[in-house]
């Protein structure tokens, strides 16, 4: 018995509902699938009200946006089954065994299955993302593609006090490591679709680095748990933190300029995450 759960956020979400469903009649198990959209803004909805047609499908409409925090957890309080899985709406399995990959490790508590990039290369204002995911994304766990039981991420809930976007899924994958619980990992990606352009990507960056800057304000995420956090301390130890907050002002635009060429760098990436988040640090 076996729950798919899918966050929605202004995204065309049926490629990827219609591939799960056919998995999931073909491997016979007993199944639902689950698409909550954190009321978007977009036409994408009277697509995806499509989905409702499928067996065992259903697409529902929140009238507020919550965040993916709490959408994450209610989905986990709605799911009828104590098998869950958990994709993001911007992915599709990589294998047409995905669901079956799933299946045969459902004696385990949670499994993070992977993320990977298309295999060609997008256009030059989508190839940072792209990139990203190939060289960094895939390496990290994620909340876009992992298997968990309902009885252990009731007692693991995401982190409700994060209501913009970013790290929920470090607190998360913590609060498992905290609490004695395995993630185990297998090969069973995700492919990312890799739709966002360079200036979109920096945008939810930025997002997420205010987020982490909150986290750490409330002692929530420590050195270990953030590269860009770790060498911001190993910088201010050493009185050296003002050294990326003037480049990153000096370079902020070079930089943007080469996040959307054809050869991005992803060393440049992290020169402005860091100099970003010394920027804020130095504000407070």
């Amino acid at each position: 018995m076996l729950s798919v759960l899918i966050p929605c956020y202004n995204y065309n979400i049926v490629p990827l509902v219609e591939e799960i469903h056919q998995q999931c009649l073909a491997s016979l198990v007993e199944f639902e699938i689950l698409v909550f959209d954190d009321a978007s803004k977009s036409n994408f909805k009277i697509h995806n009200r499509t989905i409702n047609s499928l067996e065992n499908c259903s697409f529902r409409e929140l009238k507020e946006n919550i965040g993916r925090s709490k959408i994450r957890n209610l989905l986990a309080k709605e799911a009828k089954f104590e098998n869950l899985i958990f994709l993001d709406c911007d992915t599709l399995p990589k294998n047409d065994n995905f669901i079956n990959r799933y299946i045969e490790h459902f004696d385990l508590n949670v499994i993070y299955g992977g993320i990977s990039q298309t295999v060609n290369k997008p256009p030059k204002p989508f190839r940072l993302r792209w990139l990203f995911t190939k060289k960094r994304e895939q390496k990290a766990e994620c909340s876009s593609n992992f298997f968990i039981k309902k009885s252990i991420i009731l007692q693991n809930l995401f982190d409700e006090s994060i209501n913009k976007y970013g790290y929920e899924d470090v607190l998360f994958f913590k609060s498992l490591e905290n609490n004695n619980i395995t993630v185990n990992s297998i090969k069973n990606p995700v492919i990312h679709l890799d739709n966002e352009s360079a200036l979109e990507f920096i945008k939810k960056v930025e997002i997420s680095l205010n987020t982490l800057n909150e986290l750490v304000i409330d002692k929530k995420i420590s050195r270990r748990d953030s590269k860009i956090y770790n060498y911001y301390q190993s910088l201010s130890f050493w009185r050296l933190n003002w050294i990326p907050t003037i480049v990153f002002k000096l370079s902020k635009n070079q930089m943007l300029k080469n996040f959307s060429s054809s050869q991005p760098s992803l060393l440049l990436f992290d020169l402005y995450r860091l100099g970003y988040f010394c920027t804020l640090k130095s504000k407070l």
